[in-house]
């Protein structure tokens, strides 16, 4: 069987009459090229046989058709869902993904920052860890021409683009279901301070106790690290009040099962004694006895939408940061259902 040569980009604007640069960025989807002259290099791309070579476009371009993903916690089902939507996308649109892991160390994430960079990655979508309080490292990033995408934890600034879940809506409605059901000793159990999301969720979850005209109380607002001997601690310190609540609010899936193991530990069940929600929604909440209300992130559509939203930036410099809120989707099932004499 004969094999059909492939050709190079010089073949094509040979055989067109334009640059080898304009049959490049036309192959990219480069915004600086017409419908009519992509769709003419796209087809004789096909008649010609050709095939991407990364290598040489690396060389002329400076980076790859690589994203690079540095997440918190690579082996959660809540991340693993965030990389599937982004590789699914990338994978559409011609692009390869690199996952590196920060383990919610600062220093870490910074590493992974540097070793993306050193592999000249087209950008980057990242999720801050726990002890992010800023984005100098990745402000290096944008003197290098390398874009930048958050994803479900961003940083406060108006700099890059990110896409996060509606914390303040959902935290409101999650207190406003919980009040419902007759609890007025509403707890948040939040993660470290530092994180925007955090901020959000206490500011939706106070908004719906002065909607509620429920006092806010100070002792029943606790931060913890993102870890679960740390989350049971804050969770002792709620139920060890002279009024303890009787409802917890927990600010993702470690600090809702954290929440849940201190409460048994107690005796106490759940929703009699007291309710418990939580966020992110991962597949064994249906699991356990009870099933545990929560709130769905749609952490697939966010690293769908992430990665969506990098590949624009990638493709168009010119492109203005965007703060993109995905929608949250409640879950309420036994262990927030109660019935509740006042």
């Amino acid at each position: 069987m004969e094999i059909k040569k492939t050709a190079s980009l010089k073949d094509i604007a040979q055989r067109l009459g334009i640059s080898i640069a304009t049959v490049s960025r036309a192959l990219q989807g480069h915004s600086s090229i017409s419908t009519n002259t992509r769709r003419k290099v796209e087809e004789a791309a096909r008649e010609m046989n050709y095939s991407k070579n990364f290598i040489a476009d690396s060389l002329r371009s400076g980076s790859l058709p690589i994203i690079g993903v540095i997440v918190p916690h690579g082996v959660t089902l809540f991340y693993s869902s965030v990389l599937d939507g982004i590789e699914h996308v990338a994978a559409q649109e011609g692009y390869a993904v690199i996952c590196m892991n920060s383990h919610e160390r600062y220093d870490e994430e910074h590493r992974n920052v540097q070793s993306l960079a050193g592999l000249h990655v087209a950008g980057i979508i990242a999720s801050v860890t726990q002890e992010t309080a800023d984005s100098a490292h990745f402000d290096l990033l944008s003197e290098e021409g390398i874009p930048v995408v958050f994803v479900a934890r961003d940083i406060n600034t108006t700099r890059y683009s990110s896409v996060v879940a509606d914390s303040v809506d959902a935290a409101r409605k999650a207190t406003h279901h919980l009040a419902s059901q007759g609890c007025r000793r509403i707890a948040i159990l939040c993660g470290p301070d530092c994180l925007r999301m955090v901020a959000e969720r206490k500011h939706g979850y106070i908004e719906a106790l002065h909607e509620l005209h429920i006092p806010v109380r100070p002792e029943y607002v606790a931060y913890s690290d993102i870890e679960m001997p740390s989350a049971i601690d804050a969770t002792d310190t709620f139920l060890d009040l002279p009024q303890p609540p009787d409802a917890i609010l927990a600010l993702n899936d470690t600090l809702l099962f954290a929440a849940m193991r201190a409460i048994r530990s107690r005796g106490l069940s759940m929703p009699s004694d007291i309710a418990l929600m939580g966020f992110s929604d991962v597949e064994y909440t249906v699991d356990v006895s009870p099933t545990l209300s929560t709130i769905e992130d749609q952490s697939r559509l966010m690293g769908e939408t992430a990665c969506r939203t990098l590949i624009a930036h990638i493709r168009d410099s010119r492109q203005k940061p965007n703060r993109i809120i995905v929608p949250t989707i409640q879950r309420i099932r036994e262990s927030s259902r109660k019935t509740f004499k006042r």
